[in-house]
Order: structure tokens, then sequence, then C-alpha cells
């Protein structure tokens, strides 16, 4: 297990740590059938805004994002304060032609230290619920590319999982793209500012994982109401306004709060939830 000071010098050298020891067996065992469950007959991928925060939803994926084996090196980046700001499954079913193209997150997000970007305190954090390896397309990234944010395009295609189809527009060398592989339980942590992608599943296998964006409460939000969950620690500043998965009191009041949260990130990201 690597020391805080040695994760954080990696972070910091290249824009991803992987692989991270996240969940038990008998804690992904669960995870997998409750997913499933959730899918209709046959299907394995959550379609439309059902994939979206589900941490308002139900009680197993709030307890996936307030696990302390990730709480404890997402501490490690951004803090001791730390926000759940959206939670969202990321799923390919076998065999299909979806991908993700080249691309930054922190592009359309608007979290901008101006000062310096590079620190800004937001990290996405990918728990693998099944096997993700290159055959079925997991993610890969260029390590060490998060030193600036770049110019993005936008070249909307039919299986490309970004809704405006953004990519960056630097010419990317494959050869030094490196594949995240993740077994089940297993989780990554990405800098907002790294090049990553992923390809097709060319496999007979599901790629699910369900990706968790976190950031410290010192960050001001470009817009009001900020929603977030305070997993961890406090928002002394009050910059953002206060959700909590057990102050909802039944499905209905999840999904009045989860268009409020959708409306939310969509108003000062252009994000374009399917």
């Amino acid at each position: 297990m690597m020391k805080t000071d040695d994760l954080k010098s990696k972070y910091q050298k290249d824009g991803i740590l992987f692989p991270l020891d996240g969940l038990s067996k008998e804690e992904i065992k669960e995870a997998q059938e409750q997913y499933l469950a959730l899918c209709e007959a046959s299907k394995v991928v959550l379609e439309g805004k059902q994939r979206l925060f589900g941490h308002l939803h139900y009680p197993w994926v709030a307890k996936l994002a307030s696990h302390p084996a990730i709480l404890d090196k997402v501490e490690c980046l951004i803090g001791p304060n730390i926000l759940v700001w959206v939670s969202e499954f990321n799923a390919k079913a076998p065999n299909t032609p979806h991908y993700f193209s080249w691309h930054q997150d922190l592009y359309y997000w608007g979290y901008q230290r101006k000062e310096n970007i590079t620190m800004t305190p937001v990290v996405t954090v990918w728990l693998s619920l099944f096997f993700a390896n290159a055959e079925n397309g997991c993610m890969r990234v260029i390590p060490g590319s998060h030193d600036q944010l770049v110019t993005h395009n936008e070249n909307v295609n039919e299986y490309n999982m970004l809704t405006r189809g953004q990519e960056v527009d630097v010419e990317i060398d494959e050869q030094q793209a490196i594949y995240i592989e993740l077994a089940p339980g297993e989780f990554s942590i990405h800098h907002p500012l790294i090049y990553h992608a992923s390809s097709a599943n060319k496999s007979s296998h599901t790629r699910v994982g369900l990706v968790l964006r976190y950031l410290s409460p010192e960050i001001i939000p470009p817009k009001r109401p900020a929603y977030g969950w305070l997993v961890r620690g406090e928002d002394p500043k009050g910059n953002w306004d206060h959700i909590h998965p057990a102050d909802i009191a039944n499905h209905q009041a999840a999904n009045e709060l989860k268009e409020k949260c959708i409306d939310s990130v969509q108003s000062f990201t252009g994000a374009r939830f399917k």
C-alpha cells in the first residue's frame, strides 16, 4: 500500500492512480447483483437518466460513494473536505460500438483556479463493478497530460458516448496511452485535465463502472444552486447547496431532487444528459 506522500507524488506526476483496492468480495458481489436488478430483463446497460445520481435513489450506491476505502484516497488528493458532486453508471454492453473520444473533463465544468488550474481540487473515481480491460473498452489515458487545458472540437457521432462529441484539438500519440485495467471492486482516480478515452467493447463481457465526481467545497461553483453531498469534513464558506441521501423521503422526492441536480449541472457545464 502506497503512503500518502507517494500517492500524491504519483498523482501529481501521472494524473492517474490505479489499480486501487476498493470493495471486498462480499461488497462487490452485492453491488453487481444490485446493479443487474436495476436493468431490464436481458439487458446490462442502464439507459437515460436512470444511470445518473444513483446515490440519491439507492442506499447501496450511496454506500459505495461514501466508502472509506475510496474517500481515504480522495482525501489524500483534495483534502479533508469532500463533496460528492455527480454519480453515474458507465456501461458498455458486449460487442457494441460505443466509445469515448479523447477529452479532458474540466473543459466544460467551469471549475478553474486561475492561479493554477492544474491544482483544481476535483477528481474522478472510476469504480469497476465488472472486469474492465482493453478488449471490452476500458479507459485509457496519456500519463502526464494534465499540465494544461486545451481547446476541444465537437464532432457528434451516434456511437460517441460524449453527447457533444468533444475531442481535444491536439494530436494524440496512441503509443503513449496506457490501459486502465481494473478487476471488480478496484478503482482508479484521474485528474480533471488528463487526456482520456476508451474504445468499443469488442468482447462478450459487459463493462460497467460507477463514475464518481468528488470535489473540495472550497471551489466556488459558477452558478447557484449547486448541489453536493458533503460526505466528509465541512463546507466552511457555504459555497454549496447541501443534499443528503438520508433526507430523501421517497422515490418521487429522489426523482425531483435528481432533476434539480441535473438542471444545476447542465446550467453551468453545458452537459447534455441523455
